[in-house]
């Protein structure tokens, strides 16, 4: 198991979350609709899935997307396998998802580039993200920048 996430469930309650934040948010949600394709992130440690539909209308009032928490039918168009660990830090703005791949910590398919263009729209969410960890009460899981 990893260091932040006790199993499954204990992941999907906190991305499910932080994905309604994303999804809903004016700014982030209307730039991540523009992409109008389907997302599906692999986890390990552990093992999870969360796949995000922006090629569909959303299924809820309000949000600018869908997402599905665990294996779902969706056929993505771009994919993305790493550890969960590396995610988290990644939210936190600490990892570099360019150098992360060339040097194998994450693991790509499909319509790579679509997805190399949200990274930019996704920046905001950062900040986001520890603020979300701490509103359910997890300050326990907030990375601490350092310097």
């Amino acid at each position: 198991m990893g260091i932040y996430y006790r199993d499954a469930e204990h992941l999907y309650q906190i991305y499910g979350y932080f994905m309604d934040r994303v999804l809903t948010d004016e700014k982030i949600g209307t730039k991540m609709a523009k992409a109008g394709i389907i997302i599906r992130f692999i986890y390990t440690d552990p093992d999870s899935e969360i796949t995000i539909d922006l090629k569909s209308p959303p299924e809820r009032p309000g949000y600018y997307g869908s997402y599905r928490l665990g294996p779902c039918e969706l056929q993505e168009d771009v994919w993305s396998k790493q550890a969960a660990d590396f995610s988290h830090s990644f939210w936190h703005g600490l990892e570099n998802p360019v150098a992360a791949v060339t040097r194998g910590k994450v693991k790509q398919g499909g319509k790579i580039t679509a997805m190399l263009k949200l990274l930019p729209v996704v920046k905001p969410a950062f900040q986001l993200f520890p603020v979300i960890l701490k509103e359910l009460g997890y300050d326990n899981l907030v990375i601490a920048r350092k310097g």
